[in-house]
């Protein structure tokens, strides 16, 4: 009878342990078996759109201009802050921005290099050598679902991908669903919903892997939540046991 016991106390506490294939990213079994550990996922260069927020950062090393800051650099408009939202300019509906000395200048449907290259240009006519950057102040992804700090996040490059963007929310808890990860992305007025498995390498080479501003990043629970080791109420179940072993013996005894 203890061995009966004790064998069914043990699968109880086995059957539910999370297994490391439900956890692990990147398993080294692929459903591709054409690729190997090399990959090739070139990033989309990120183009401006109308309503972007850009920060403009000018420089220039000439003591002749007088807007110079003392550390060398001039910013173009705002207040000097380490909050880039009190010092960028919003892309108006028509693509353009309004920059101080040059006016409106057409941005949308570029890259922030071509920008920065072509203000850098006009600028050349009012400060000796300038030095022009250009980034993106609100580019956003959403994390929701099964994760540790589920939110909005901001980035300021260009590119994030996936696995960046999970560690932003603090990666997928113990129970999210690390095979169906659903992104949702609106692109020309179209909402696309599709789900990626990132316990797969093919996620290296899957669209998806580097995120667009604005995506929205849902992971789902497991279909069903299983204890782990840790988590398994062993007080419970051995209570459980010894009653019914008890009441098992006295019926036999009677």
């Amino acid at each position: 009878m203890w061995k009966i016991s004790v064998s069914i106390l043990m699968l109880v506490i086995f059957s539910g342990c999370m297994t490391n294939n439900r956890v692990a990213y990147i398993q080294d079994e692929s459903k591709r078996k054409d690729l190997g550990n090399e990959f090739v996922n070139e990033q989309n260069r990120a183009l401006i759109q109308t309503f972007d927020e850009l920060y403009v950062n000018v420089s220039s090393f000439s003591e002749e201009n007088p807007d110079m800051l003392s550390s060398g650099e001039v910013r173009m408009g705002g207040r000097n802050s380490t909050d880039y939202s009190l010092i960028s300019y919003q892309v108006d509906e028509d693509g353009n921005i309004d920059l101080p000395l040059l006016g409106k200048t057409h941005v949308a449907g570029k890259t922030v290099d071509q920008v920065a290259e072509e203000v850098q240009e006009e600028l050349k006519s009012y400060f000796y050598s300038p030095s022009v950057k250009v980034s993106f102040v609100n580019k956003n992804i959403t994390i929701v679902g099964m994760v540790a700090s589920p939110g909005r996040y901001f980035y300021s490059g260009e590119n994030i991908n996936i696995f960046q963007a999970l560690g932003l929310a603090g990666d997928i808890g113990e129970y999210g669903n690390r095979e169906e990860v659903v992104i949702i992305r609106e692109k020309n007025g179209r909402i696309m919903k599709d789900k990626v498995d990132l316990t797969d390498k093919s996620i290296f080479i899957s669209d998806y892997y580097y995120l667009d501003s604005g995506d929205v990043i849902y992971v789902e629970p497991l279909n069903r939540r299983v204890w782990g080791i840790d988590r398994v109420p062993f007080s419970l179940i051995l209570s459980a046991a010894t009653t019914s072993l008890l009441i098992f013996d006295y019926i036999n005894g009677n």
